[in-house]
């Protein structure tokens, strides 16, 4: 049978869409797997799999990673802990279900979970709009989920927890358009233990049902109700046991013009808002620029039918509230994982918008028109490099020029080899961003430059066992990224200071690696190589700053 890019009848709808599938599958793994090795992965990638690696040894959610985020370190400049919790910044317990996956895959499992779950809910959206439409239309609208970088940029991003929130929704949706009970109410059940948040993506959910399904009405109804108590719940009861995170730093980083600098939990952030009505509005609508260039993006692979869809304002209308009230430049990013929070209602709401329309979607203008909008949104995905995927062939800034030649990348995950098996499995570790994946299966890793100190279960403050930096990774990007010649020198500086005043000595030096040991006394040729390159690196961020 030939397949083409799209269906062009409805016998080959489903070859094309299982080729769309599966060539997305391979593609995203295989980009994933190179961020990895090429040390284009960075913190959360680390953040989860230890988190995870952690409940292998009986220590469910725990990560000192994790700790760096947390309230007493960010806001209050105290120590991370160990036997800190994750929950207490995002209560994720459906993690817990790749426990077994990272024991047997490691550092690369992770990847295989992103982009599997992602790569399956196209394949239920694709069953989802048969239901409603012919299968070259419900091709078509699959082909659209995979070329869209509001998919492809959550698919190479660091391992998040919002993967698997696209399948859930899709199912639940199947569920109700075949009327299978059961498949729904165990989706509907898993989505607010996906992160605490989620829950309002499946309150808009019900709301939807009780609006536009007149049968499913009390079941949504019950959605609605399920989703606000889990909320409720999880925000106001059960995430303080694990820290005072989301009062101390979550509701302020992301709802804090509503706040006056008080901490707050969800009911008074609710009150904030609505009780100043006019500014609220202000803040949905500001900047107006980004927020239309926003809902383009939103609509634009699929020929913009989303946004003249009622079910897809239904859909993502609690979502999307949150997100045009938030304050920070991640809110309307359409290449992170929150815009996931969106898909769903997006592409489900276009089907529901769809099945009356077959005038429409049968003319050669439409259709033609639909086409060049895929195109266009697949080249904006390409083109904007999302999370460094694609350095290997885009440079990473072009004025001024940035690129790092792909064999370079290569010697860089060559060379992390070479000194890895140095560093006990069990020792405590603080590492650059980019070398934290890499170093994740171990209950000790902290981020340099920004900590090597840390509390242990008693309260005792301790010095890491090792301390490894590449400050000249960081080098190659000053040109433009300034912050990370800062963090270069930051790096340098702080190692200086561990050599002479801490009881440090090194370990291993070269020109990409520098590993420090506590209470290790630094040979002499090692001190000279080390001093060698940092006189390198201090002469070109001199000449740079």
């Amino acid at each position: 049978m030939r397949i083409t890019f799209l269906p062009k009848s409805d016998g080959e709808a489903a070859a094309c869409v299982r080729c769309w599938v599966i060539g997305f599958f391979f593609i995203t793994l295989i980009l994933q797997v190179w961020r990895i090795y090429s040390l284009n992965a960075t913190y959360d990638q680390g953040l989860f799999l230890q988190e995870i690696w952690n409940g292998l040894h009986g220590r469910p959610f725990e990560s000192t990673l994790a700790a760096e985020l947390s309230a007493p370190v960010m806001v209050h400049g105290e120590l991370p802990q160990l036997g800190y919790r994750h929950l207490g910044i995002h209560f994720t317990p459906l993690l817990a279900i790749w426990i077994p996956l990272v024991g047997l895959l490691g550092v690369w499992s992770l990847p295989l979970i992103q982009v599997g779950l992602l790569s399956l809910s196209g394949w239920i959206l694709f069953l989802l709009g048969q239901e409603y439409l012919s299968p070259k239309i419900a091709g078509w609208i699959t082909c659209s989920f995979f070329c869209t970088g509001l998919v492809i940029g959550p698919s190479l991003e660091n391992f998040h927890d919002l993967c698997i929130v696209p399948l859930l929704v899709f199912s639940l949706l199947l569920g109700i358009s075949r009327n299978q009970k059961l498949l729904y109410l165990l989706t509907a059940l898993a989505l607010p233990l996906v992160r605490e948040d989620v829950g309002l993506l499946s309150f808009s959910i019900g709301l939807w049902m009780m609006i536009r399904r007149p049968q499913w009405r009390i079941w949504g109804l019950g959605l609605c109700i399920y989703s606000l108590v889990a909320v409720l719940l999880i925000t106001n009861w059960v995430m303080p046991i694990f820290g005072s995170d989301l009062s101390d730093r979550m509701m302020e980083e992301r709802f804090g013009q509503y706040l006056d600098g008080k901490q707050a939990g969800t009911l008074t952030v609710l009150k904030s808002m609505f009780s100043n009505p006019m500014f609220l509005i202000n803040e949905i609508i500001y900047p107006p620029g980004q927020t239309f260039r926003f809902l383009l993006t939103l609509g634009l692979p699929l020929a913009f039918l989303p946004l003249i869809s009622f079910d897809s304002w239904l859909l993502i209308s609690i979502p999307l509230f949150v997100a045009l009230t938030s304050q920070g430049g991640d809110a309307l990013a359409v290449s992170l994982r929150f815009v996931l929070y969106l898909v769903p209602g997006i592409f489900a709401g276009s089907i529901f918008w769809m099945r009356n329309k077959n005038d429409l979607l049968q003319t050669k203008v439409f259709r033609r028109f639909w086409r060049m909008c895929l195109v266009i949104a697949l080249l904006f995905a390409i083109a904007g490099n999302p999370h460094r995927s694609l350095s290997a062939i885009i440079p990473d800034s072009v004025n001024p020029w940035v690129y790092i030649p792909i064999q370079k990348q290569w010697r860089r995950g060559v060379a992390i080899h070479q000194w890895m098996n140095l560093i006990p499995p069990e020792a405590s570790v603080a590492a650059d961003t980019h070398l934290i994946p890499q170093l994740a299966q171990r209950r000790i890793l902290l981020r340099f430059p920004r900590h090597y100190q840390y509390l242990d279960l008693q309260g005792n403050s301790l010095e890491v066992d090792f301390v490894v930096s590449q400050p000249r990774f960081n080098v190659d990007y000053l040109p433009a990224f300034r912050n990370e010649g800062r963090l270069a020198q930051k790096s340098i500086n702080l190692m200086d200071d561990l050599l002479q005043n801490h009881n440090y000595g090194i370990f291993f030096s070269d020109q990409k690696t520098i590993i420090l040991k506590r209470n290790y006394l630094s040979s002499a040729d090692k001190l000279e190589s080390f001093n060698q390159e940092i006189n390198e690196l201090k002469a070109i961020l001199k000449e740079s700053f």
